[in-house]
């Protein structure tokens, strides 16, 4: 649904209204609701409080109702906030307190300003209760393990899916799709996830993996979603499923899958090790300290640390433009993945307004950051975006920087100074090619004493990536 506003008497409260009836409507508990309806009601009213051309402003409000998560999008031609601004900004305000899942900011020049929020269906849902097997239940034999048939998912499978979510987890799993057959069998239909299913004769679904992009039009998707029925584990399904969904990804012409597996132990890391992948940079304190996997080691040294991997499925030469300091490490990784690149040393100084894209998600306490477009004011772009972020208590920010155009070799000096460093090479991670993600670590207390790497080349990122966050805290030069 669309709706056009014209600053004129109610129509404020009539958008908010009309929200909240559809967040109703679509399973939303009422009081979620009427907190989801604030914060979009902020949105529409900063944004008829920005300066514009015309004596009426045109805000377009777009309701969009996704797989379990609600999304309000708010479109304005208005005169874009300063950090500053944004940092005291209510809507900021109110998603620091949790009154929606995610909110995402952009300023498109020309294009003019985008708000949106985004909030889970199953919000607020109190008193499930599932029965969900013990971690000791008793193992399957290797002939009933070896009898799984391993297979593309289909819509049909939905329900088993389901099933198998509750056996594995109850109700803590963190993906509220999978908790609804509907909104499963939406994702299938419509291609925004790739499912493979471990399929028993006796039990149903007991397995399941997919990738998956974080918003449509990304090239290269993630691969996760991994379940696995505590009395099969052990007998190889993980890896059966991940050798399948490899395949598919191939078949369906990807450049490639990425994947952020855990480093409190290493058995994630060695299936994307057996299929090709490497590691491409870690990404310190991605995950709350609250994570806790069963019949593994969970130390609580603060926040969890995850190893940024990549497995390759097209080979496409392509010129990067990378900071000096980055150059041998990326070459080798290059070489190692079997990507031509080229390293081209020559910056520029880009005209015009930068375009980029902004994802908070403080229940997490992660932003990111992407460019889309070089301007001549990206740095100070981004300088604005880290400040208006100071409105949340955040862990990390990332920010992507497109290493096809000649200015992220300054854009990337010039981050350093806000304590941006090296997090991860991601290729083919945009439209025009590879990305180079920073990340900016806050003040909370996160673990890089018990990462463990599957091999020496996991081991060299790590060290690599923890001597530049340590180098740009202390102001080191590159």
């Amino acid at each position: 649904m669309r709706i056009h506003i014209d600053g004129s008497e109610g129509s404020l409260t009539a958008v908010g209204a009309a929200v909240r009836a559809i967040a109703t409507t679509a399973g939303l508990r009422e009081d979620y609701a009427t907190r989801f309806r604030v914060v979009v009601e902020e949105l529409v009213r900063e944004a008829l409080s920005r300066e514009h051309e015309g004596t009426v402003p045109d805000i377009q409000v777009a309701v969009q109702s996704r797989p379990a998560v609600l999304t309000v999008t708010v479109i304005d031609q208005g005169l874009p906030m300063t950090g500053s601004q944004a940092r005291t900004a209510p809507s900021r305000r109110l998603a620091a307190l949790g009154f929606v899942d995610e909110l995402h900011i952009a300023s498109h020049g020309q294009e003019g300003n985008v708000a949106s929020c985004a909030i889970s269906l199953t919000a607020g849902k109190a008193g499930l209760a599932g029965t969900i097997l013990a971690e000791n239940a008793e193992r399957v034999t290797a002939d009933e393990a070896a009898a799984v048939e391993i297979r593309r998912m289909t819509p049909d499978d939905a329900e088993g899916l389901v099933q198998c979510i509750y056996r594995c987890y109850g109700y803590t799993y963190k993906d509220p799709a999978l908790y609804e057959p509907r909104h499963i069998a939406h994702l299938l239909k419509h291609g925004h996830m790739h499912s493979v299913v471990a399929v028993s004769q006796e039990r149903g679904v007991v397995g399941h993996a997919a990738y998956f992009v974080q918003r449509e039009g990304d090239p290269v998707p993630e691969a996760g979603k991994l379940v696995v029925d505590p009395r099969y584990r052990g007998r190889h399904l993980a890896e059966r499923m991940a050798t399948l969904r490899r395949q598919i990804a191939s078949d369906e012409g990807l450049p490639g899958t990425w994947a952020q597996a855990v480093t409190n132990h290493t058995g994630s890391q060695r299936e994307v090790i057996q299929l090709g992948g490497l590691e491409v940079g870690l990404l310190l304190g991605a995950s709350p300290a609250t994570v806790a996997m069963a019949e593994l080691d969970n130390p609580n040294d603060g926040r969890r640390t995850l190893l940024a991997m990549y497995t390759p499925l097209m080979r496409r030469a392509q010129v990067v433009h990378l900071p000096r300091h980055l150059d041998a490490l990326i070459a080798d990784l290059a070489a190692s993945a079997g990507l031509e690149r080229i390293s081209a040393e020559s910056a520029r100084s880009p005209v015009g307004h930068t375009k980029l894209r902004v994802m908070t998600a403080p229940a997490t306490g992660v932003a990111h950051i992407r460019i889309e477009r070089f301007g001549a004011d990206a740095a100070t772009r981004v300088a604005e975006e880290v400040d208006g972020l100071g409105a949340f208590d955040l862990a990390v920010i990332y920010l992507d920087v497109p290493l096809s155009d000649p200015a992220a070799i300054t854009l990337a000096e010039d981050t350093e100074r806000l304590g941006f460093c090296f997090a991860a090479w991601l290729p083919d991670f945009a439209p025009s090619g590879d990305v180079l993600r920073l990340q900016r670590v806050g003040s909370r207390p996160i673990d890089i004493q018990h990462v463990q790497c599957a091999r020496s080349q996991g081991q060299r990122i790590r060290d690599f990536t923890v001597s530049e966050w340590r180098r740009v805290r202390r102001g080191g030069l590159a």
